[in-house]
């Protein structure tokens, strides 16, 4: 009995669809193994996931409380300029069915027991906020530095705390290195970029990265 050809379709994107995900599967494989081997080589510690990781953070941080679908997998940790690191890969889902969207980020998160930050998130700025502004939403501005101010929203239920943070020298800094994504509560401060991590042949670039932003509220 011949096939019909609607089988043959069929049964020809099937194969396609096994195939990319095979594909998938052995380049997730390499970059894990990437990783591993730059860990390895640096001292760094490197797990492959931490199950709710995000669970002692939620306080803090924003992205952990928001979708479903949560999952924070690639970890690595070690110390950086004598300072303890943590970077971490995070993923959730927002919407559903056709309609879902799954967001990722990379990031980095530091801990001090004296530091007691003001919670704050500062991202950039960008059309969605700017209008939000105009219903009453939050943004902390200063008269002094516009330059910071047109470049980034920043928001924070102590409005006092986080102004006194944020120095002239701190604002000049954010001012002429864009696109930052920085949050901070109680003694946790973190930085993240929308993405995963980078490949490990780019993981020390990103790390020195993060680091100018961590000096900027980790005096040494």
């Amino acid at each position: 009995m011949p096939i019909e050809p609607q089988w043959l379709i069929i049964g020809g994107v099937a194969a396609l669809v096994g195939a990319i995900a095979l594909v998938a599967r052995g380049v997730e494989r390499k970059r894990r193994e990437a990783y591993e081997q730059h860990c390895l080589i640096r001292g760094f510690k490197f797990e492959p996931e931490r199950p709710e990781g995000e669970r002692r953070f939620r306080d803090f941080f924003e992205p952990f409380n928001q979708g479903h679908s949560r999952r924070w997998s690639y970890t690595i940790s070690g110390q950086l300029h004598g300072a303890a690191f943590t970077a971490f890969e995070y993923r959730w889902v927002t919407g559903g069915g056709k309609s879902s969207h799954t967001h990722h980020i990379g990031g980095l998160v530091w801990e001090a027991d004296d530091a007691v930050f003001p919670q704050f998130s500062l991202t950039p700025e960008g059309w969605f906020s700017r209008l939000g502004q105009v219903f009453g939403m939050q943004d902390i501005d200063f008269d002094d530095a516009p330059e910071f101010s047109k470049a980034y929203r920043l928001k924070g239920p102590n409005e006092a705390g986080i102004r006194a943070l944020f120095t002239p020298e701190m604002r000049q800094f954010f001012a002429v290195t864009l696109g930052q994504h920085v949050a901070a509560g109680g003694r946790f401060l973190f930085w993240w970029v929308d993405g995963r991590l980078p490949n490990a042949e780019q993981l020390d670039e990103w790390l020195e990265l993060g680091d100018q932003v961590h000096r900027r509220f980790f005096k040494r």
